[in-house]
This record gives C-alpha cells, structure tokens and sequence, in this order.
C-alpha cells in the first residue's frame, strides 16, 4: 500500500508533528509511507518539498493567488481574529502525479500549501482520501476552535469572532468552500480521521461533515523516546536538584490566548507561600510567571530527545488549555512517566485520567487547578505508581502499532470496495 500524506510542514508544530510521527507509525509497519509538504524541516528523504510548476506564468498565477487570499485573511485578522484557516491556497491546486501514484491520500493540515476547494475537485472520485482533524477548522466556517458558538451545526453566517451580523460573511464563505470541495468527492471514498472522541463529536455535529464517514484515531507516540527511563539523569542533565519540585508547561506558541497561560500564572499564583519550585517551559511566545518560580524557559524546542528529557525532569506536568483537539503535550509527558494537571477539556480527557496520571478540573477554574497542582506534587505514590505503568499503559492505548493499524484498517475499507 503506498500512503502519501500532504501537510504544511513535516515536523513542526503540533499538527505537524502529529502527521509525522503518523507517516512514521506506519513506516515502522513496513508501509510505502511519503509525506508532500511546503516547508521540510527533517532530513526524511521519504519527505519531499513540493515548488510547484516553474515558469513566469505559473509564479505570476501564484503570487496574484497568495496576494488574494492573503488579502481575505488580513480582513479577517482585523476583527481580531487570530486564525481563520482559509482552505484555498496558491501552490497544490490540481492532480499531480504523486497523488496519480499513491493508493491513498491523507490530508493534514495544509493552509498556505493545498488548496482543498480545487484539488479535492479535481482528484478522480474513485481515489480514496482521508482527512485528519487536528484541529476544528475542516468542520467549521475557518475557525480553530469554536469556543461556545454552534453556528458551524448549521452553515455558520453571523460569526461571533468576527462580531459580524451578516449571515453571508466571511465565515458562512468558507463554509460553503468547504462544502462544495467535500460534497465532490464520493463517499465510499472518502472518510474523515478525528484525533479524538471530543475531536469526533464536533464533526459529527457540523453540517459540513455529519454525513460522512468519521473515526476516531488517536495520535501515536514513540516509546523509543518518550519513556518513563532516566529521570534522575534527566534532572542531573539539566542542573536540577533530585530534592527539588518541579512543573512543567509546553505549547506551540505559549502566548495563544486558548493554550491557557493567564489560567496557569494565575494558578501559579494562588500556590501557597513556602513553596519554591522550578518552573521548565517549552514553546515559542511569552510565559510570565510569578517571581517566586524559577522559570528555565527552553524556547521552541524540534528535537524529541531534548523534549523527552524535560518532561522527565518534572514532577508535574501542567496543561491550562482552555480548547484542546487531543493534547499532544499531555501525552508526550504522560508517556516520560511524568503526571497531569489541566481542565476538562476536548482530548485531554482521552489521555489524563484521574487518579491514575494526574488530575483535571472544570475549564478555567484556575483554583482548583492550582490545588490539582500541589495535590500531585505532594502524591509521591500516585507518581511512583505511575512510572511503574506508564510504558505499558501508554503502550495499549497510544503506541505507534495502534496509530498505525488502526489507519490501515481505514485506508484499507476505502480502497477494497
């Protein structure tokens, strides 16, 4: 079987990294895995850059193309709008042979690169395609994540993000966009990936996708380096004491508002006095924390090695998310043997379970979450405990074998019919 996936990146960013560590997955089971991306940042030669046709004509087409969305988005933007996924782009627009070639295609994230409304269009019907859902964008009128706003159940139109009254707005165009480039492909074809039940639920609820085919496939991860082994030459590693408490906080970009930085510093804050702890953070953006936490900020960090040695320097890992499609983050550290405080939300509540790898609260309860906090650095049973079964655990529910087969199986029912 010879699998292509098409995604922005390779391996960077959440999404990104998920898609990866899946084309891995089932490299791993000896599938014809290759990955088509815009910007390559492994050094995978199953991973090619796709430029696009050379010539003038074709660069002019681009750029006037890139120009107009971009115009759209800053449209967008100006209402305050963080991210708003367009699903047209100017470079992947049509059949190539790489897609002729492949049994299947699985489609990722891929803003700025595919343009979904004209290749899903053009692609022969009868070739078989899966899209994941990283996020809730491919189920909504371009927004990542909803919050409280159902509109996307029924067409989108009036956008609360947009503060718009107009039910043909931005948002309700996309929407359309994206329903005209699904409702092209054949539905014994084609089938959507949902990272998680929450993940699942949302498209199940949209009007955009409720009628196709949805499964739900948790992201895998590589126990060869995410594992529970080495924590005090972790901490030796890094200069920190065995005696010491420490937490940790990871995101892409720690400054976005929904990753839940103002709930953590404010949980920080409402720790009592006499605690000194070390604070480990990873990502891009700002975090501030209260002076009392010794925070080593990492910055963006691509290698999963250095990765896997900071979450085992941690006590506790802490995940304030206030919208979350799975929760890579949680699960990265879950699977170093490190235990989870964060809210109820989206797929962390498929990673973290209560009383086993951490604790999770109601959404925003900043209090609570502080107390969940000093419950699990003072449980240093439920820890131990956990290192105990992490690799086992994480091995039945979120290995690369599970990832892999389990979108063997999918692609597999969409080809042989």
């Amino acid at each position: 079987m010879r699998v292509l996936h098409l995604a922005t990146h390779d391996n960077y960013g959440g999404a990104a990294r998920a898609a990866y560590r899946q084309h891995q997955a089932l490299l791993s089971e000896g599938i014809d895995s290759r990955m088509l991306v815009r910007h390559k940042h492994s050094n995978d030669p199953r991973v090619q850059v796709y430029l696009g046709e050379h010539g003038l004509y074709h660069r002019l087409d681009r750029t006037i193309r890139r120009h107009q969305i971009e115009r759209l988005e800053k449209k967008a933007r100006s209402f305050g709008v963080g991210s708003m996924t367009d699903p047209r782009a100017d470079l992947l627009r049509e059949c190539i042979s790489e897609i002729e070639e492949a049994d299947i295609i699985n489609i990722h994230k891929t803003e700025h690169f595919v343009d979904l409304t004209s290749l899903l269009q053009d692609i022969p019907p009868e070739k078989p395609i899966v899209l994941t859902i990283h996020d809730i964008s491919p189920v909504t009128g371009g927004c990542d994540y909803p919050g409280e706003c159902g509109r996307f159940q029924e067409g989108c139109g009036k956008c609360p993000i947009l503060k718009s009254d107009s039910l043909h707005d931005f948002s309700h165009q996309i929407f359309n966009l994206r329903k005209v480039a699904y409702d092209a492909r054949e539905k014994s074809r084609f089938a959507f990936a949902a990272d998680s039940h929450w993940t699942g639920e949302m498209a199940r609820n949209s009007a955009l996708t409720r009628d196709f085919r949805i499964e739900v496939i948790h992201y895998g991860i590589d126990q060869s380096v995410y594992s529970p082994l080495g924590r005090e030459e972790a901490r030796k590693a890094l200069g920190i004491a065995l005696e010491e408490q420490v937490l940790c906080f990871a995101a892409h970009n720690l400054s976005l508002p929904h990753k839940g930085g103002k709930c953590l510093s404010e949980a920080l804050a409402a720790i009592p006095e006499g605690r000194t702890m070390r604070l480990l953070t990873m990502g891009s953006g700002h975090f501030a924390a209260p002076d009392r936490f010794h925070n080593m900020a990492f910055g963006k960090i691509e290698s999963d090695q250095l990765q896997a040695l900071i979450y085992r320097a941690a006590d506790v890992f802490v995940i304030p998310s206030l919208e979350e499609a799975f929760g890579q983050t949680a699960l990265e550290a879950i699977s170093c043997g490190t235990v989870v405080a964060g809210f109820q939300v989206g797929g962390i509540v498929d990673i973290v379970k209560n009383g086993l790898n951490g604790e999770l609260v109601p959404r925003g309860d900043s209090l609570s979450l502080s107390r969940a906090i000093v419950t699990l650095l003072d449980s240093d049973a439920l820890r131990n405990s956990w290192i105990a079964i992490s690799d086992k655990w994480t091995s039945e529910k979120f290995s690369y074998k599970k990832n892999a087969r389990a979108y063997l199986d999918l692609y597999s029912s969409l080809i042989n019919i």
